[in-house]
């Protein structure tokens, strides 16, 4: 018996040192609603009831994924929601020397490569391939200043039909998004949200209500003179 209990305490304390090992390990942690990151001095309002919150390793630029948790379907997709584009932000950091003005018209630039530039277009999918821009202007998110991408990209998509057992329905439509962009001091903080762009302006809403609740907990961001 004796044993048996002892066996019960070291398990217990195996998990327990797993289980703080990995908190350790993630990027930040949420308090009383925030999230707080551990190594790049911002934090995030975020609501549980909205988003389904995926915190990443600490060694990851990829911060944080929000994922939406209740969002309209397309009737296209109604008898499989399943191909609908949830609605997605991801918090990304990477650092540059470089104004948010010039890194933005560099992401943009289809004659300019580089590997950093292949890391961003591959997260933020809206900019990849053929973006469409609809904006492209400084914005500010409560006291922090940045620049505001907004646009689509059109996509095709085979999904089974409703009426037939062997042609598949081709569907062709719009994804639509933002990605925001603001600096401190080297860091530069990318705020990337995509959907469905039938839905953008409703989703784009709850971007804002979002990015609405970010504070750098450092110094103050550059203003990109």
């Amino acid at each position: 018996m004796k044993r048996l209990v002892i066996a019960l305490l070291m398990v217990a304390l195996v998990c327990g040192t797993a289980g703080a090992r990995k908190k350790k390990d993630k990027a930040g942690e949420i308090i009383d609603g925030v999230y707080i990151d551990k190594m790049y001095n911002f934090s995030l309002a975020v609501s549980k009831d909205v988003w389904d919150i995926s915190i990443k390793k600490n060694t990851s630029q990829t911060r944080m994924n929000l994922t939406k948790k209740v969002f309209d379907i397309p009737i296209e997709y109604a008898q499989d929601p399943g191909y609908t584009k949830t609605p997605k932000v991801t918090v990304y950091v990477d650092t540059t020397s470089w104004s948010v003005k010039m890194f933005v018209d560099s992401l943009l630039n289809d004659n300019f490569k580089s590997d950093q530039k292949k890391d961003i277009l591959h997260l933020c999918e809206i900019l990849f391939g053929d973006f469409k821009p609809k904006r492209n202007s400084r914005y500010q998110f409560g006291d922090i200043q940045g620049i505001l991408i907004t646009g689509e990209l059109r996509y095709t998509k085979q999904i089974p039909s409703a009426t037939s057992n062997t042609s598949p329905d081709i569907i062709t439509d719009f994804y639509g998004g933002a990605v925001f962009f603001a600096k401190q001091d080297k860091n530069l903080y990318i705020f990337h949200m995509i959907c469905e762009n039938k839905y953008f302006s409703t989703e784009f809403e709850d971007y804002v209500k979002l990015l609405n609740g970010l504070k750098f907990t450092g110094e103050k961001a550059d203003k990109d003179k």
